[in-house]
């Protein structure tokens, strides 16, 4: 089992490396897509709970998320309520990018298994069905799991198991 772990670690972590470098090329971070990705489950976030998710401060993430207003992939708002609190939400232009950012990702994803033969790719897709079930069933057994740190699928463009080997390649991101 230890050897699984470890092959399953290495494997997702060459994987996000990868994906990481493919949008650094689009001038694109992996925290601006984690704030993106948090906003976008929650609707709406405090600046100071944004904060506490992404562990850094509250100046550090005010910086942050200037960065990412100014292209566009965000709105601050003040609370009418409370003025002194700023909520954060994903643009129409933030929910473009996390599209893209799929599309990057399932291109890669679809690249690695065409690498596969018909009857590896069957039994990678039924693999990874098995061990979704399983990890949906501890996560519901042990109820440490918050919205927030889900890995859900995000897009239409998101495709479970052998599936994916059938869909044809999608096109570069546009801009």
């Amino acid at each position: 089992m230890n050897a699984i772990i470890a092959d399953f670690r290495a494997t997702m972590t060459q994987l996000k490396c990868a994906s990481s470098e493919r949008l650094l090329r689009e001038g694109v971070s992996m925290a601006q897509v984690h704030i993106l990705l948090t906003v976008q489950r929650q609707g709406e976030v405090t600046m100071s709970h944004l904060a506490d998710v992404l562990n850094v401060s509250d100046s550090n993430a005010t910086g942050m998320v200037d960065r990412m207003e100014e292209r566009g992939f965000v709105v601050r708002d003040r609370v009418p309520e409370d003025r002194r609190v700023v909520v954060v939400r994903v643009t129409e232009a933030g929910q473009r990018l996390l599209r893209e950012v799929d599309a990057l990702s399932d291109d890669l994803f679809r690249s690695v298994l065409e690498r596969l033969a018909p009857d590896q790719l069957l039994g990678v897709g039924q693999a990874v069905a098995d061990l979704r079930a399983a990890v949906d069933a501890e996560v519901k057994s042990d109820g440490h799991c918050h919205a927030i740190s889900t890995t859900t699928p995000r897009s239409s463009s998101s495709l479970r198991g052998a599936d994916l080997a059938n869909q044809p390649a999608k096109e570069g991101i546009e801009h």
